[in-house]
């Protein structure tokens, strides 16, 4: 079997929610891949596989999979999938309890993801660190957190709309 259609044989075991098949299926192609010299196909791979490792519940393999992989995306200027690796290297230290750190690469996946243009993601870690910042006790900071994740979205579900209008409220309270 070829590699394209390896890869879109995880994508299918991923979409099926068989994570740990998935998982070990990336983490091969990403292995070969890297044998291949092809570092940046190889680093996606990886990043697949500590989605899909997260998914099942194995978030230190998850870690092992996705950690430094930013290097290789910053080395080719592909900011958006450095900044979606460090999400996934941070996501992955916050479940295995490592909050600050985890709260310190997601800081760093936001620039990254900024830079891209990417709203949608950065919304996604903008959320993740505002729940963080919660769980220290920096609810003014989870508020700015939240509203700058809230602004980010172009289309806000019902409850992210009443959320967007409660976090507008509390700003313009504070600010009289």
């Amino acid at each position: 079997m070829k590699i394209e259609e390896e890869i879109e044989l995880a994508k299918r075991y991923y979409q099926q929610k068989k994570f740990l098949l998935a998982g070990e299926l990336f983490e091969s192609i990403a292995l070969r891949l890297e044998d291949n010299t092809d570092l940046v196909r190889s680093a996606e791979m990886k990043n697949n596989a500590s989605v899909a490792y997260l998914m099942n519940g194995e978030p230190q393999k998850a870690f092992d999979m996705a950690k430094d992989t930013h290097l290789i995306f910053e080395s080719v200027n592909d900011e958006k999938n450095c900044g979606l690796a460090l999400g996934n290297q941070a996501s992955a230290l916050e479940h295995l309890g490592e909050k600050g750190l985890a709260l310190q690469l997601y800081t760093k996946a936001v620039d990254f993801l900024n830079k891209s243009g990417d709203k949608e993601s950065k919304a996604i870690i903008l959320k993740r660190i505002s729940a963080l910042q919660i769980q220290q006790g920096n609810q003014l900071e989870a508020l700015g957190s939240m509203t700058s994740a809230l602004n980010n979205i172009d289309e806000l579900s019902t409850s992210e709309r009443i959320l967007k209008k409660l976090t507008d409220f509390i700003f313009k309270l504070g600010n009289r």
